[in-house]
């Protein structure tokens, strides 16, 4: 498995076969079930705190700092919305983190209901599988895009997304922290590899003060 994962990233093309739909659909229900229903944190990070400084003070409200809540409601999907701001300011600037989504939203998986239908719209296909793990392409019909799903058969948990879009791929590990009966993805290790090979330094995501709102 070390070994096909390593030639994927370098671009070598892999022999894959269909993939099974009703495992990505079980994944997938595993996957929102074991969310809770609705969550919310604040979202910190090194790419978050440079982003925020650049705000202009007078957007900010007077006495408040700046900061990034996310907020997960089931089949819904999530949001990113900047705190601290002035009316004017949410105007302006509440949208700034909006292309940092697909790597919360772990691709398509926390947009859409596990259900058949869900995936009409993508070709499926299995790139590498052991007896624990199993790396799924994603391929959204009528694009170039891909997203590959690294998972854990055993607990069924994600454990890691890469989208590969035109010249460059972004992987992002992510790791899951139970809170009593859930398990919520807390950090999110994120980089990105071009075409060419250089690549950047990863950055980590972290939730803190999650609060799970009761049913």
């Amino acid at each position: 498995m070390r070994e096909k994962i390593f030639l994927l990233l370098m671009g070598v093309a892999l022999a894959g076969f269909a993939a099974d739909k009703a495992f990505l659909i079980r994944f997938h229900k595993a996957l929102v079930e074991s969310l809770p229903p609705s969550f919310e944190a604040e979202l910190q990070g090194g790419p978050i705190e440079k982003k925020l400084a650049t705000l202009p003070k007078d957007m900010i409200q007077s006495g408040r700092k700046a900061g990034v809540r996310i907020v997960y409601r089931r089949l819904q999907g999530v949001k990113l919305e900047v705190t601290g701001l002035t009316t004017e300011g949410k105007e302006l600037y509440g949208d700034i983190f909006q292309p940092y989504m697909k790597v919360f939203t772990l691709g398509p998986l926390l947009l859409s209901a596990p259900t058949d239908k869900t995936w009409e719209n993508y070709t499926l296909t299995t790139v590498a599988e052991d007896e624990k793990s199993v790396v799924l392409s994603l391929v959204p019909k009528n694009t170039a895009n891909e997203y590959l799903l690294f998972i854990d058969k055993v607990n069924m948990r994600l454990q890691r997304l890469d989208f590969k879009g035109s010249g460059f791929l972004t992987s992002t590990i992510v790791k899951f922290t139970q809170r009593g009966e859930y398990w919520i993805p807390e950090v999110f290790l994120n980089k990105t590899i071009m075409e060419d090979g250089t690549e950047n330094l990863p950055d980590r995501y972290q939730l803190v003060n999650i609060k799970i709102a009761k049913e």
